[in-house]
């Protein structure tokens, strides 16, 4: 009996180092299948092939894009000439006012770069604008025609944004260029009727904000406000001018443009992950 008892009992041990072996394969298993429930996979919100970034749900923005934009557009202009040739008493230095307006729409492409839920991008942007208005003299008798066309703009601007998941809002800014056209028509000193136009590059600077919603993971669709103030005058030699002193020659053109646009814009993004 002391025999079959000694050969029983190592067995016994064997058995129970089995069953807790047993029960830790059975623990583990149970984690990893806990895991697995809860990967961004199957997270509420995750897009289909969208890479996520550092920041757990976060939809990934980074990548360069490019697209298209239109919309609305109207302006605020004033601007003032001072050619000599005309005879209207008191017409040289007086500010003809312009509110034009109508539709806009044109091209543009930047980068992303996204570090959690900020994105920090730079956009170019081409928009034909298609403002023009003439208006009478502001003198008296108003047989003088002033007209304004300001054709096209194009804009740099670094963008900040903030994503909530599909959903980006952002602001903007920068530098924006364009092409003006400002004239004056009327009676000369000769009383032949003249023109008088300047047509050059004028530039300033631009302010906006817009919200981007990701309707498929590369495809961007959104809407934007800017604005945009453009410096009119023309280069003069007549640095004294303003405080009176006519040593000079003075601007032929002196005044400025208020800008503003509202569009809808659409987008393509290539993501780094695409080869791009």
């Amino acid at each position: 009996m002391d025999t079959l008892w000694t050969l029983v009992q190592p067995m016994r041990r064997d058995i129970r180092r089995l069953g807790r072996a047993s029960l830790s394969v059975a623990a583990l298993t149970a984690i990893l299948a806990s895991t697995a429930t809860h990967t961004p996979a199957n997270a509420d919100g995750y897009i289909p092939g969208a890479v996520w970034t550092d920041s757990q749900y976060v939809t990934d923005w980074s990548g360069f894009y490019v697209g298209g934009k239109f919309g609305g557009t109207w302006g605020d202009i004033g601007w003032a000439q001072h050619y000599t040739e005309f005879v209207l008493p008191g017409a040289a230095g007086q500010e003809a006012s312009f509110s034009p307006g109508g539709v806009a729409g044109g091209i543009m492409g930047g980068a992303n770069l996204q570090m959690g839920y900020w994105i920090f991008g730079l956009e170019i942007g081409f928009v034909g604008t298609g403002l023009s208005q003439s208006t009478a003299s502001p003198s008296f008798p108003a047989t003088d025609t002033f007209k304004t066309d300001i054709d096209w703009l194009l804009s740099i601007e670094p963008r900040l944004g903030y994503t909530f998941d599909r959903t980006m809002v952002f602001i903007k800014g920068g530098w924006v260029g364009g092409n003006a056209s400002l004239s004056v028509a009327g009676v000369g000193t000769g009383g032949a009727y003249k023109t008088f136009k300047t047509d050059e590059f004028v530039d300033g600077w631009s302010l906006g904000a817009g919200v981007e919603y990701a309707w498929w993971p590369s495809f961007i669709v959104g809407l934007e406000y800017q604005y945009v103030h453009l410096n009119l005058s023309t280069a003069g030699s007549c640095d004294l001018c303003l405080i009176g002193i006519p040593i000079g020659t003075e601007a032929a053109i002196t005044g400025g443009a208020d800008i503003s646009s509202v569009m809808l814009r659409a987008s393509y993004l290539f993501r780094p992950e695409d080869g791009f």
